[in-house]
């Protein structure tokens, strides 16, 4: 929804029955596999060290490292409570962003831990890295950037709920002194969040129609006004698009765009078919 795209982009990559796929699935499904692909591994005394993301492997060659690096995670009830975690924020983000920049958001997560502990080699420090809870965090703060206000369990907001998340994170990691794991998790958060912000920001700047749209989510805007219906006439749709879909934007930006109803989704696709109109 940020500037001009197609609306195939926000659709699911598949179907299985009445069950969209998105790539958050796949994702999630990946991990999964990768977990049992450890336990089976760890269970043959293989060795997976040269699975993990260590820089001096990298830089001679491992460039597999950031992707591998993230599969190898032990079979616990964490990494059920993680992956539920990861498929329920992440599908909204990508719902949200589509499928194009939701994996820019994506390749930019992975590619935190080898810039992070890269600059920790430089100084002198050489720290190891494997599993997804980096990833799944970074995930929910760019969810909580999208919808900061949206209240969970009736009292406490996605803000806070991130911000918590990341407290009790990097405490996981302090008894240890695993200040690698730290950095990582702290950059994941700090680039999931910047990339939304520049997302946002640079809708908020677009001259395109639709830009302008997707702008109005993100300023405070007076709450709905009851308009009586016209009885015995047909609705006609008003001149000004942008009144039109005012409500189903507020809509999206404190519920998500999963709360639109069947009939609300087919108003805001005829909108923006009108917008893309007006703008060729």
């Amino acid at each position: 929804m940020f500037g001009v795209t197609t609306s195939d982009d926000y659709k699911p990559v598949a179907w299985m029955g009445r069950y969209p796929i998105r790539i958050t699935t796949l994702v999630c499904a990946v991990f999964v596999l990768g977990m049992f692909a450890t336990v089976f591994a760890e269970a043959a005394r293989l060795d997976l060290t040269p699975f993990g993301f260590r820089v001096w492997s990298f830089y001679h060659g491992a460039l597999w490292q950031p992707l591998t690096s993230v599969l190898i995670q032990n079979a616990s009830f964490f990494f059920l409570f993680n992956i539920v975690f990861l498929y329920w924020s992440g599908a909204e983000v990508e719902k949200f962003l589509g499928r194009r920049r939701y994996l820019q958001l994506l390749g930019l997560l992975l590619l935190v831990p080898p810039i992070v502990l890269t600059g920790w080699a430089v100084a002198g420090m050489h720290w190891s890295y494997y599993g997804p809870y980096e990833i799944s965090v970074g995930m929910f703060i760019a969810f909580a950037t999208l919808y900061p206000n949206i209240e969970m369990f009736g009292w406490v907001t996605l803000k806070w709920l991130a911000f918590a998340g990341i407290v009790l994170g990097s405490m996981q990691y302090l008894p240890n002194h695993q200040w690698g794991n730290i950095s990582v998790l702290w950059g994941m958060c700090v680039t999931a969040f910047l990339y939304i912000r520049y997302l946002q920001r640079r809708s908020a700047s677009d001259t395109s129609p639709i830009a302008a749209v997707v702008a109005k989510i993100f300023r405070r805007r007076p709450k709905f006004q009851v308009v009586p219906r016209a009885s015995g006439r047909r609705a006609v749709e008003p001149d000004d698009v942008y009144e039109s879909i005012d409500p189903l934007l507020d809509k999206i930006s404190k519920y998500g765009i999963s709360s639109l109803s069947a009939s609300e989704r087919r108003a805001l696709d005829r909108a923006r078919n009108r917008l893309l109109k007006k703008s060729k």
